[in-house]
């Protein structure tokens, strides 16, 4: 039998990315973003946490989501969603749009 590969994610508010950072994401096909991940609906996305932020425009990862991705790592959680009902993190930072 093979043994299959597991992954763990995490659920956050929509709230810990900036308003700029979200507007990217929703207005960007998700092929041209500088992330891996998706639309989650009309409620979020699921990104995964990526290690390294490739740091050359257009293809930098904003900081306010690239420290998302790395609290998830030192967490132990290869994916985040991103959902506008979901709680927010103590210790995060926050953005209010």
């Amino acid at each position: 039998m093979t043994t299959l590969e597991t992954r763990r994610f995490v659920v956050i508010s929509t709230a810990h990315v900036s308003e700029t950072t979200a507007k990217r994401l929703d207005n960007t096909p998700n092929k041209d973003w500088p992330c891996l991940g998706a639309p989650y609906g009309e409620y979020g996305w699921f990104l995964y946490a990526h290690e390294e932020n490739a740091g050359v425009w257009p293809d930098v990862i904003p900081d306010d989501l690239f420290a998302v991705m790395t609290w998830a790592r030192r967490q132990g959680f290869d994916y985040i969603l991103f959902d506008c009902d979901a709680d927010q993190v103590v210790g995060l930072p926050a953005f209010d749009w």
